[in-house]
């Protein structure tokens, strides 16, 4: 079976023909663990028997894992092995290639899952690349990548419903602008606003506003934004809350380069009669939040402002790699010359 979607294997999870093979993988780690605990559920039952589920870790002794392959199934319709997160690295090359070999063999009542909740795809070595083309021809591959706005939108509002809270398309798209795609950080901050507003009540943008704590892209937006109005006061205030939530300096300077250069490059793309959105054409933009900022930003400014606003931010970069300065004093100081930078424009 070729490789399948969420919504396709809800349709697996619906009936009961099952393989024998599930590889379940992708870049969103917290439903890679849902659809592997529903699996599971499925068919092992949410109580399984240890004569009949049999769990491994990456470390595995291999003759353990032949051993549980061979369980004929007892009071219970199947064998169940799950493997969570295999590393071929772990092993030997024999080992290595005795587990793919165990694996392709599998047959009869024994339903092999293996699950990946944390590992990614970009580690993979040459004999996981083969254990998963196995499993596309053998069972079914079942990839859980990280979802689209809208459909981020979606998940928060029904969520919200199964909760009896109201949540509008509207203000669930701001839930997801603050806190970017991670669905785990999505849903901890939704269940903060629905204890928020209690059963039958409704998130407004105000709650939002109040209570989600924003990513650290989210609030660098926030800071260029004061930059680039003048306001001193709340750049500092974001650098205070960043700082308490432990943000590397390194990190919030790499984030705040990356957000004027983006402002630097709408501006640019406007000022030559095209649209900020064509900037996904030629670099690789996937989220549409970032380079509605960008343009807005951008328009309170002008062009010699971003430059040496860019050019400061570098100067400080390398201060920060370079030196032993106090790296928070360091970060101030960039923001008091940014803030003088763009008081030129006045």
């Amino acid at each position: 079976m070729p490789k399948i979607s969420e919504s396709d294997f809800r349709k697996v999870l619906s009936g009961r023909d099952f393989g024998t093979l599930y590889y379940i993988c992708g870049t969103e780690k917290m439903l890679v663990t849902h659809n592997t605990k529903k699996l599971i559920d499925k068919v092992a039952g949410s109580d399984p028997s240890d004569f009949n589920y049999h769990t491994f870790t990456n470390d595995f002794d291999v003759d353990e894992f032949a051993v549980a392959l061979q369980v004929v199934p007892f009071v219970s319709e199947f064998n169940v092995v799950v493997v969570k997160d295999l590393d071929f690295a772990d092993f030997s090359s024999a080992d290595g290639d005795k587990i793919i070999d165990l694996i392709s063999n599998v047959t009869g009542d024994t339903i092999v899952i293996l699950t990946f909740p944390t590992k990614l795809d970009e580690k993979m070595n040459a004999k996981d690349k083969k254990l998963k083309t196995l499993a596309a021809k053998k069972g079914t591959v079942v990839e859980l990548n990280k979802l689209t706005a809208p459909n981020l939108q979606k998940k928060l509002v029904s969520w919200a419903s199964k909760r009896n809270v109201v949540l509008s398309p509207r203000v669930a798209g701001v839930i997801v602008d603050y806190c970017g795609t991670d669905l785990t950080a999505l849903k901890n901050e939704l269940e903060k606003l629905c204890a928020y507003v209690g059963e039958g009540g409704e998130i407004t943008k105000e709650n939002v506003d109040k209570l989600v704590t924003k990513n650290l892209e989210s609030s660098i937006f926030d800071l260029s934004k004061a930059v680039i109005n003048h306001d001193g006061t709340t750049a500092f205030k974001v650098i205070d809350r960043l700082i308490y939530q432990k943000e590397e300096p390194i990190a919030i300077l790499a984030v705040l380069a990356t957000t004027f250069v983006d402002m630097y490059r709408a501006r640019i793309a406007i000022k030559c009669g095209s649209r900020s959105t064509d900037l996904s054409k030629w670099f690789t933009y996937k989220s549409e939040y970032r380079l509605r900022q960008a343009e807005n930003n951008s328009r309170r400014t002008s062009t010699a402002v971003l430059r040496k606003s860019i050019d400061a931010i570098t100067e400080t970069d390398i201060l920060l790699k370079s030196t032993r300065t106090d790296d928070r004093v360091q970060l101030e100081l960039l923001i008091v010359k940014l803030l003088m930078i763009a008081n030129e424009d006045r």
